[in-house]
């Protein structure tokens, strides 16, 4: 995968796909917790210590170290291929894509690890999505978070409005983004409401 397919729009776009999806399966069936919004599990983290619960607290806590442990990979990895002169988003594209397969199958074959290890996996393989893939068309951009995106694509609108500029394009990349991010996160929750009534 070259930087030019690396920012394009329709990876950009599953991505987002996928981290909405990621992020509403987590919150549905992990009691609250988030696979990628690191900012929900902080704001959790937080109110848990306040409570005296220690406990909940670790529920959130755990998630945020895979993260965090996730994006150091991915940068002594990629450092390690740019060494080999080898562009680094296929590979870690691949590290990725294996990881949440071998995962999520643990998962669904009933696998007994505690729920908040199993987020914290899929929260450090997030980390490597979100820290390879950053940019759309040469524009910085959020592949697992949309306040960012929220925010560039107001900016941009309120840019064209004032200036008349000709960049509207970019705030339909945006939109585009945050909609399909929404589309994902609302797939999640009706395929795991569609589960608990087959049950």
């Amino acid at each position: 995968m070259d930087r030019q397919v690396k920012e394009k729009l329709r990876i950009a776009l599953i991505f987002a796909l996928n981290a909405g999806f990621m992020d509403g399966f987590s919150f549905f069936h992990f009691n609250d917790r988030f696979i990628g919004a690191q900012s929900g599990n902080v704001i959790q983290a937080g109110i848990n210590i306040a409570k005296g619960d220690f406990a909940r607290f670790w529920d959130f806590a755990i998630p945020i170290i895979f993260f965090i442990l996730g994006v150091m990979t991915r940068g002594f990895y990629s450092h390690y291929l740019m060494k080999r002169r080898r562009f680094d988003a296929s590979y870690l594209l691949l590290v990725q894509w294996l990881g949440v397969t071998i995962f999520a199958l643990a998962y669904g074959l009933g696998l007994k690890i505690p729920v908040s290890f199993y987020v914290g996996i899929f929260s450090y393989f997030m980390a490597i999505q979100y820290d390879t893939f950053t940019k759309v068309h040469g524009r910085a951009y959020g592949s697992i978070f949309m306040t960012g995106n929220m925010k560039s694509m107001s900016a941009n609108l309120a840019r064209h409005y004032k200036i008349k500029t000709k960049n509207f394009g970019q705030v339909g990349i945006y939109a585009a983004l945050i909609s399909i991010f929404f589309a994902g996160a609302a797939i999640a929750t009706l395929a795991g409401i569609g589960l608990e009534v087959g049950r």
